[in-house]
């Protein structure tokens, strides 16, 4: 294709306009992007249940716990993590149903809340765990009684229900911090 010989600049700038516009490639489509909402997962009995990842400073295995003489059934112990002494804790046996059987599933999550570390003993844990909006649950949430007060939401994910535990609330719960008899 032979260019065209033109008689002024502006009439070769306006061909040159045409052809780059035919010629250039559509934009590309613009795409939702889905931000997740990250939690840990973990299960107590037989609930699902995930913290914020603010809310959990580490996972441990379980450590030797020392009995604690005069305190409530759900205090397992101490336990000596790295040089620091920290309370571990039956979370299943605090909300009220059996303790937990400890086996190679179990795991500690570690919370830290103003002043306040200790060891939450659970059933298993799932590692990170990515909700979106369109697997929220809407409505009331329902789950055991004794799990109502800790829960602030909810998602549904490949037919399992996943309960968003805060452990701030729990931490901050005057029955939690009263753990002598």
């Amino acid at each position: 294709m032979a260019p065209q010989a033109k008689s002024n600049p502006f009439e070769i700038l306006v061909a040159l306009e045409r052809r780059c516009i035919e010629a250039a490639a559509g934009l590309p489509q613009q795409q939702e992007i889905r931000r997740p909402w990250t939690g840990i997962g973990f299960r107590v009995a037989n609930q699902y249940l995930v913290a914020a990842v603010g809310d959990v400073n580490e996972i441990l295995y379980i450590p030797q716990v020392t009995y604690i003489p005069g305190t409530k059934s759900w205090v397992k112990g101490m336990a000596n993590v790295r040089g620091n002494l920290m309370p571990i804790l039956d979370l299943q046996d605090y909300l009220g149903t059996t303790p937990a059987q400890i086996n190679r599933q179990s795991r500690i999550l570690i919370v830290n809340h103003i002043d306040l570390w200790a060891g939450l003993l659970v059933d298993e844990v799932y590692g990170l765990k990515h909700f979106f909006d369109d697997e929220r649950m809407s409505g009331k949430i329902t789950a055991a009684r004794q799990l109502a007060p800790y829960l602030t939401s909810g998602f549904r994910q490949n037919d399992t229900a996943w309960f968003v535990f805060s452990m701030k609330v729990l931490t901050q719960t005057p029955e939690f911090l009263r753990v002598a008899v």
